[in-house]
């Protein structure tokens, strides 16, 4: 039973895209007698992220003693964001603008909004209704030396339209800044993209600082309550093809696919009726993308496989290359240490020059790399002995170097044949 509701309420999802937080209906009089319902907030999101516009669809209920023609007064509407651009020619009621001006609020800007009569053969098609014959003002506003932005109080002039028990009046709002990207750090914002988040709902005035919370105060028995009717929070998504919806709240929610709009998604909230002042809202966090599928989570996992991979790979070879070089030079320092420098044994002229400088081991082998032949007597200690050996045609040259406690004392020379 609640998804056909749900399914007939959609219907009158007319609207263009927005993100809003909800509003409050005040009378003329104090003490109203009347309530508000069934109401509408419908919000449509497409991937365009300016000003967008939403639909406020409602009617008003009298109570059981009471008749539609008691009600006969204005309502004014609380909004805390700010109206982009007017929807019907002329300017704002002077009177509007003064009892702004005489609080000492800051007007930002006003005009004229366009209402419209929905007849009930009119559920479930795209036409937003007739304009009627008067049209609300609007103005907003900020507070002195405030630092939020705008905020909207609208005047709907009395119409009978209002109490039609087989209409609805249609209210279309452009609004401005209420797509919120949602706060996240730079890496979120890489994989998945800049995310969204919409708000819509209904009771809702916003932080006091905006300064509507002043004039509700101020008018606070005058405050026009919602009925026991089928009202409905609803937020329609285009281009759900291109959607990512990550988070719903609260989970009363209900989210499906749109039967009015091809290629729509819908997310929508039933709204209790309240006696109290009492914030209803469903809150959406998303995000479009762009091509066939969502590219950018897989790209950037790949980049980072990637990345990763070839980091690893060069750390490896870079070791391995390492280990290579140290290698290659061992066995260079071990070549030159395994045979003299010119594949013979010493010549004369260097090997004089041993003696005199009482040279070490270490320096010997060296200068000469490492000899054919080592002898170390263990009695009396300290005492070494080094074999160089070559052959030249019938010719077998040996030198022995004689050291004690490691340097040169005594070479000796032999010659065979």
């Amino acid at each position: 039973m609640i998804k056909s509701c749900v399914a007939l309420a959609v219907l009158l999802c007319a609207a263009m895209p927005a993100v809003t937080h909800g509003q409050v209906f005040l009378a003329s009089r104090p003490h109203p007698d009347f309530l508000v319902g069934p109401l509408f907030v419908v919000a449509n999101v497409s991937p365009g992220l300016g000003p967008v516009t939403v639909n406020l669809s409602w009617s008003l209920t009298t109570r059981p003693t009471r008749r539609p023609v008691d009600i006969q007064q204005d309502l004014y509407l609380l909004w805390p964001a700010e109206v982009a651009e007017s929807t019907a020619p002329g300017p704002a009621e002077p009177a509007l603008l003064r009892e702004v001006e005489s609080r000492g609020l800051i007007v930002a800007g006003s005009g004229r909004l366009t209402l419209r009569r929905r007849d009930r053969m009119q559920l479930g098609t795209a036409a937003l209704g007739a304009p009627i014959d008067v049209v609300a003002s609007y103005v907003n506003f900020t507070r002195p030396g405030a630092q939020t932005g705008a905020v909207t109080y609208i005047k709907i002039p009395w119409t009978p339209t209002l109490a039609d028990p087989l209409s609805i009046v249609t209210l279309a709002i452009p609004l401005r800044g209420l797509i919120v990207p949602k706060a996240g750090t730079w890496l979120e914002d890489l994989f998945w993209g800049r995310r969204q988040v919409l708000t819509t709902g209904f009771g809702d005035l916003g932080p006091p600082a905006l300064g509507l919370f002043a004039l509700y105060y101020e008018r606070r028995d005058r405050m026009v309550h919602l009925a026991r009717e089928y009202s409905l929070i609803i937020a329609n998504f285009g281009d759900s093809d291109h959607l990512k919806i990550e988070e719903i709240s609260p989970a009363t929610a209900v989210r499906r696919q749109s039967r009015v709009r091809a290629g729509g998604e819908v997310v929508a909230l039933t709204l209790l009726p309240s006696q109290d002042i009492t914030t209803q809202s469903v809150r959406v966090q998303f995000h479009y993308f762009s091509g066939r599928i969502n590219w950018r989570p897989i790209v950037i996992s790949a980049v980072i496989l990637l990345v990763t991979n070839f980091a690893g790979v060069f750390m490896l070879s870079t070791d391995v290359s390492r280990r290579i070089r140290r290698r290659r030079r061992a066995r260079r320092r071990f070549g030159a240490a395994g045979a003299a420098p010119n594949g013979s044994v010493p010549s004369r002229e260097t090997l004089v020059t041993l003696t005199p400088a009482g040279t070490r081991y270490d320096e010997v082998v060296a200068r000469f790399g490492r000899p054919d032949e080592e002898h170390e007597r263990v009695t009396p200690p300290g005492r070494r002995t080094l074999l160089y050996r070559s052959t030249n045609g019938t010719e077998h040259h040996e030198v022995a170097i004689e050291l004690h406690d490691d340097r040169v004392r005594e070479i000796t020379c032999v010659t065979s044949r």
